[in-house]
């Protein structure tokens, strides 16, 4: 008797301890990032972690009607601001994220626009569903959510590999 009453409740917690939350998950996932002006979906991002690192990595690029525009199969628009004007999918341009000590759902790190070429302070952190994306000059700055995003927004049959395989590679800015 004691047997059939424990097992159910020995599997339940085994099971619930086995569920990932966005806390445990941290930042790492498949994230759309915003316009931060008309707050319009701008690019799907994968945040991947490497070497006790988060980074992220432009996957897929939107027009301005919303609708997928550039993806790391495709990489038709190129970044004027990096060297050698790579294109914008593929590109890692958050990087270098490093966890909080003392707040270990916020990370410090760096985001370069690749239009201009600048480099920024970059804290990110989680905020119910979403990352607030803070890059910095000093004191400015400016907090811009990227929405969790799902492979129902990526194009239909596309595949951009498992995100625990990125390697990093950091572009140059002019």
């Amino acid at each position: 008797m004691m047997k059939t009453v424990l097992l159910p409740i020995f599997s339940a917690l085994l099971l619930l301890s086995s569920c990932g939350t966005p806390e445990q998950e941290g930042i790492a996932g498949l994230w759309k990032s915003r316009d931060q002006n008309s707050d319009k979906p701008r690019s799907l991002v994968a945040i991947y972690k490497y070497k006790d690192m988060y980074y992220g990595r432009m996957i897929a690029t939107y027009d301005e009607n919303g609708k997928i525009n550039d993806t790391i199969l495709e990489k038709k628009d190129k970044a004027p601001g990096v060297v050698g004007h790579p294109p914008y999918c593929g590109m890692d341009f958050v990087y270098n994220l490093k966890q909080e000590e003392d707040d270990p759902l916020k990370y410090e790190g760096k985001i370069i626009d690749p239009e201009k070429g600048k480099v920024y302070t970059a804290e990110v952190w989680l905020e119910g569903d979403n990352i607030i994306v803070r890059g910095e000059i000093w004191i400015f700055g400016k907090n811009i959510p990227w929405h969790k995003a799902t492979k129902k927004d990526l194009p239909s049959g596309f595949s951009m590999g498992d995100i625990k395989d990125f390697v990093p590679v950091i572009p140059e800015t002019l």
